[in-house]
């Protein structure tokens, strides 16, 4: 099975805009599939707002892995367990939510790097990612954590709004997503996404994201934001939910069936 091949931090580096698909809700793989087949750049498998359990979590990954869609999971929490046993299901990456000073992300740093960067775990032929990718040598999955393991963040509190230097220039973070509904939550401005006092700060963290090389992203499906947003410097779009998709679609269908059948 082919996976972890770099194509994500590869794109990323390049400037690439990528749409990544979300799976909160779905267990089943035709999510994966749906993705795929859609023409989605990555998929995005939530842990910290959703029911997932870590079977599926995993299952998910593997699937992606095979149809060579790249894929990473937002964490639930930034603790050693669950950085390490996500990690060893081998994803492109991680997101890990929330992120509010320096020393949170120092510490991320710390637990996900092998030694002597850090303290992970290594399940050298034991995990997913040692056994299923067909590496020649399981050292060299070492080698793909160190140099082409995507590592993003969210900026969706105040506090981090305050620290955004000394978060960003954390060595070792690739992108960082802006989590509208907590930021806005946070600033007293509840949903309010097109006041000035919103468009400036997200303004703001896109400066800070170029400043230290960081590439920006933004929790965003309407076309019309994603084109201004992206006219401003953002690249990643968390851009589809699988609930919200079904949600939509089902409604609308329904909407314009009923309108038909009230035609005389």
């Amino acid at each position: 099975m082919k996976g972890c091949s770099g194509q994500l931090i590869k794109r990323l580096k390049d400037g690439d805009t990528l749409l990544m698909g979300c799976v909160m809700d779905c267990r089943s793989g035709s999510v994966i599939e749906m993705y795929h087949e859609t023409g989605y750049d990555a998929i995005l498998i939530d842990r910290e707002h959703s029911g997932l359990n870590s079977e599926t979590i995993l299952e998910h990954i593997r699937l992606s892995r095979a149809l060579e869609i790249p894929c990473m999971v937002r964490v639930a929490e930034p603790s050693y367990a669950e950085l390490n046993r996500t990690m060893d299901q081998a994803p492109d990456g991680i997101f890990i939510p929330r992120i509010r000073t320096r020393s949170e992300i120092e510490n991320v740093m710390r637990m996900i790097k092998f030694p002597p960067k850090g303290v992970k775990g290594y399940g050298a032929s034991t995990c997913p990612a040692g056994k299923y990718l067909g590496w020649k040598n399981p050292v060299d999955q070492l080698e793909f954590f160190d140099k082409e393991f995507v590592v993003g963040i969210q900026i969706e509190t105040v506090e981090a709004i305050d620290n955004l230097d000394d978060i960003l220039s954390v060595p070792g973070i690739d992108v960082a997503v802006v989590g509208n509904d907590d930021l806005s939550l946070g600033m007293g401005i509840p949903a309010q996404f097109d006041t000035p006092e919103y468009l400036a700060a997200v303004e703001k963290i896109i400066s800070a994201c170029i400043r230290h090389h960081v590439v920006p992203g933004i929790a965003c499906g309407d076309p019309v934001k994603v084109k201004y947003w992206s006219d401003r410097g953002m690249r990643v779009f968390w851009a589809a939910s699988d609930i919200v998709s079904m949600w939509l679609y089902t409604k609308q269908n329904r909407e314009a069936i009923r309108a038909e059948l009230s035609k005389k």
